[in-house]
């Protein structure tokens, strides 16, 4: 497990769009973008964006909270959708 600075991040589900509130910079960022390669950081949001289809939601979830648990972070979900 790798030590972070971050003890939780929020994964705020708006339908088709996910907003994961990670840094812009930073270890665990630049794994994140390199394991999630369509994410984006949105200066004006002040969090990582990613587009998921309608359908696949479980499948992404999983592949986020699996992705925060091996960097020893915990999610929490917001739905807005």
């Amino acid at each position: 497990m790798t030590s972070t600075t971050s003890k939780s991040v929020t994964l705020t589900k708006m339908c088709e769009l996910h907003g994961i509130a990670l840094p812009r910079e930073g270890a665990v960022s630049a794994r994140f973008q390199e394991a999630f390669p369509a994410a984006q950081y949105d200066e004006a949001a002040g969090e990582w964006r990613m587009v998921w289809k309608k359908g696949s939601y479980a499948e992404s979830n999983a592949r986020l909270e699996a992705f925060f648990a091996e960097n020893g972070i915990a999610v929490s979900h917001v739905n807005k959708c």
